[in-house]
């Protein structure tokens, strides 16, 4: 008999069968038609090496199937290139230096908007890439309330300030920056005018 397995794009087809030994004498009589042992175990290993025929046409075509489904589920975000990620934000610190409304201008252009930090770990995060980097905080509305750009008030209880700040010094430091120098270090107010460097902010969506 035949038996056959087909997969997709594949087929496969093996032989089966019992063969009638011929006698010596040439006659056939019923003393040859008797199942030898050998012949039984034969018929066992046959049996076993059709399972495993089987098994590996079922994995070929599990394999092909696989191949053939499509990708589901939402797709993998990333930041753009030159970007850094941090939990579900991407950030980009600048090598140029402009003022707080420049550097606004700037993070705008790139879908992006001065970066809002939310937590002392993402402050954490955000500390030593630069001297000083203008961030997306300002008083201007109202002397000493800061409010970030997405118009939320800044909890400075939940953040670290550098020594002393805000300071409202030289007459008016209405935007805010964060500082990494020598006893020196956390978010400060600073002249809108001055020319830093700067950390936008997008998230992942």
């Amino acid at each position: 008999m035949a038996v056959v397995f087909k997969s997709r794009g594949s087929q496969v087809s093996i032989e089966v069968g019992e063969y009638e030994q011929i006698p010596e004498n040439g006659h056939g009589d019923m003393r040859e038609k008797r199942l030898p042992k050998s012949k039984h175990a034969s018929v066992v290993l046959m049996g076993f090496g059709l399972l495993c025929v089987l098994q590996a046409v079922l994995n070929i075509t599990l394999r092909l199937s696989h191949r053939e489904l499509p990708h589901k589920g939402k797709k993998e975000e990333i930041c753009p290139q030159d970007w850094l990620q941090f939990n579900f934000s991407c950030y980009y610190i600048s090598s140029m230096r402009k003022s707080w409304h420049s550097s606004r201008q700037d993070c705008l252009q790139r879908d992006a908007d001065l970066v809002i930090i939310n937590s002392r770990e993402e402050q954490a995060f955000l500390t030593g890439f630069t001297k000083a980097a203008w961030i997306g905080m300002s008083d201007k509305k109202k002397e000493g309330i800061w409010i970030w750009v997405n118009g939320t008030p800044v909890n400075k209880d939940r953040l670290e300030w550098a020594p002393g700040q805000p300071d409202g010094a030289f007459g008016g430091e209405d935007c805010g920056d964060i500082r990494t120098m020598m006893n020196f270090i956390g978010l400060n107010d600073s002249n809108c005018s001055l020319r830093s460097q700067w950390i936008c902010e997008k998230t992942l969506r």
